[in-house]
């Protein structure tokens, strides 16, 4: 605690004391002034701590330009939502496609066992098949719940990125004048899987031929 808060607090705490006297000894017009006198201090304390706020309030926006935030809400939080999205993407294509093949497999199956009813040993695999593509397509439910879950997520870090974009644009930043990453792709993207990124797809090399041409470039 500051010394001037320590101060004021002393000075209410006297104000306080005198005031019980004050009431004891039945004098109104003091108890009444020095009431008055307690509300003002009470009021300027309470004005003061919302203009140290304010005022941290501005210092920080004023030094948002200097933090890794800026770089972080134009760069970071929507390559991690493309990349959930991605996620979730390849999540529900592979189940889709695993349930299509699935009930396909279902489909020869009936057809053979018609094909071959006298067959009980051929019947008993088939059955054991479609017992196995049941636990395939019951399997997928997982499907479900993950995407939830990933939506929930993905839904929570827009949230977030667009309540930083309103922090920044209140502060008096150009969002546009943010500088891209000096790192280089490679550096970046270590470790943290392919490049499914659009932003990252238009640095990659296209095909053959752009390798080749690098390759040129650099004398090997």
């Amino acid at each position: 605690m500051s010394q001037t808060n320590q101060a004021s607090l002393a000075m209410q705490l006297e104000l306080a004391n005198q005031l019980v006297a004050a009431l004891q000894a039945n004098e109104q017009k003091l108890a009444q002034s020095l009431t008055l006198q307690l509300a003002q201090m009470t009021e300027n304390s309470l004005y003061q701590q919302i203009k140290d706020l304010a005022e941290n309030l501005h210092s920080t926006l004023d030094e948002l330009e200097h933090m890794p935030l800026l770089m972080q809400t134009k760069h970071d939080i929507p390559d991690v939502t493309e990349r959930l999205q991605y996620v979730l993407d390849a999540i529900e294509d592979a189940s889709g496609k695993t349930l299509t093949s699935a009930e396909n497999s279902m489909a020869i199956i009936e057809q053979l066992e018609s094909l071959a009813p006298t067959q009980a040993s051929m019947q008993g695999l088939l059955q054991e098949l479609s017992g196995e593509l049941n636990k395939i397509m019951l399997a997928q439910s997982f499907q479900d719940l993950t995407g939830q879950v990933l939506n929930r997520v993905i839904l929570i870090i827009s949230s977030l990125e667009q309540s930083l974009l309103s922090l920044i644009e209140k502060s008096g930043h150009d969002f546009n004048l943010i500088p891209e990453r000096r790192e280089s792709q490679a550096e970046l993207h270590k470790g943290v899987g392919p490049n499914v990124t659009s932003s990252g797809q238009k640095d990659a090399l296209g095909n053959q031929d752009d390798v080749d041409d690098l390759l040129a470039d650099l004398g090997i």
